[in-house]
């Protein structure tokens, strides 16, 4: 027998409207945790929410496939404990609950729908769990696209977090928006004056009285790391390399104004390009230009860390463990 048996192994589920995500942890004993097993597919479960307001059969089938196997790595990993959510697809889907019924029945996995706020602030965990320090002296502006929508945290020294969310995505812009392709450059002008117009009317209804100076903005998920390694030309892409890197705007409109010039399959071959995002990165760039300049801002860091891994933490710090590789 041993004194330090194996610690407890948790995983967190991201249902996103584009893309599901495992990953698979040991806590450790100082409410952290050690990463076993990452794992991703684009299943595009929110695809067919902008023609109707419901997930698609396919859509649905396609997700449950992906769920399959992560179960099976939970399995093969000893997972005692886990927590699964979902983001706006399944806020909006007027059938969620056929599909999470089905979830249920078929894999034995419950999924938690998550508010806004909290979809937020998880997210804010995540990527306060791998940003530099430096980078929050004088506050911060956190945001993340997802395929459904983009959430925005406000940090400032010495008060409570603010959390404010706007129902536009990657996937949602690209589904409701289609450019053609190669992208049609008078559409590609309508979806940039399109975008550019909801992020103004959000900042002024719902985030500029609440914002004093210029905090410092950091991006997180797929839309802001992909224009990272593009920036980079990652092969394969790397994680560590892309946390708290620094993306001006410059370098931003250059991508976008590349990804609108190609069609979807040059975009795909691109060292940093995830062949799958390739339909939506048009739109991501765009929306990330755009809050740009909507927040008059040259620059941002770049965090791949954000809700699956404040998911993780929460996980931890329930099954934290001691020195002497006991729970508590």
């Amino acid at each position: 027998m041993t004194d330090n048996p194996q610690p407890p192994r948790v995983a967190a589920l991201d249902l996103g409207s584009l893309t599901v995500r495992l990953a698979v942890a040991e806590p450790t004993a100082d409410g952290k945790f050690r990463l076993l097993a990452h794992r991703r597919q684009v299943t595009g479960l929110g695809r067919g929410l902008a023609g109707g307001g419901d997930l698609t059969a396919a859509d649905m089938d396609r997700t449950l496939g992906a769920l399959k196997k992560f179960k099976a790595d939970m399995s093969r990993h000893g997972v005692v404990s886990y927590r699964a959510v979902g983001t706006q697809a399944l806020r909006q889907a007027g059938n969620r609950q056929d599909f999470l019924h089905r979830v249920q029945e078929t894999l034995d996995l419950t999924v938690e729908v998550l508010s806004p706020e909290e979809d937020a602030r998880l997210g804010v965990a995540g990527v306060l769990s791998v940003l530099n320090p430096q980078f929050l002296t004088g506050g911060a502006v956190i945001f993340d696209v997802g395929g459904g929508s983009s959430e925005f945290t406000l940090i400032r020294p010495g008060r409570e977090p603010v959390f404010a969310s706007l129902p536009l995505g990657v996937l949602t812009m690209s589904q409701s928006r289609p450019l053609g392709d190669p992208p049609a450059p008078d559409r590609v002008a309508a979806l940039k004056q399109e975008i550019t117009d909801r992020f103004k009317a959000f900042y002024q209804e719902s985030w500029g009285p609440l914002q004093a100076g210029t905090p410092r903005l950091v991006g997180t998920a797929g839309a802001v790391t992909t224009l990272a390694a593009l920036q980079l030309q990652l092969r394969p892409y790397a994680p560590d390399k892309i946390n708290n890197t620094i993306l001006t705007r410059a370098q931003v409109a250059r991508l976008a104004e590349r990804l609108a010039g190609l069609p979807e399959a040059e975009r795909a071959r691109l060292a940093g390009m995830e062949a799958a995002k390739a339909g939506v990165m048009v739109a991501g760039a765009l929306i990330v230009l755009a809050i740009l300049e909507v927040w008059r801002q040259d620059l941002l860091v770049v965090i791949d860390a954000g809700l699956l891994e404040g998911v993780l933490y929460g996980l931890a710090r329930k099954f934290c463990v001691s020195g002497s590789g006991g729970k508590r």
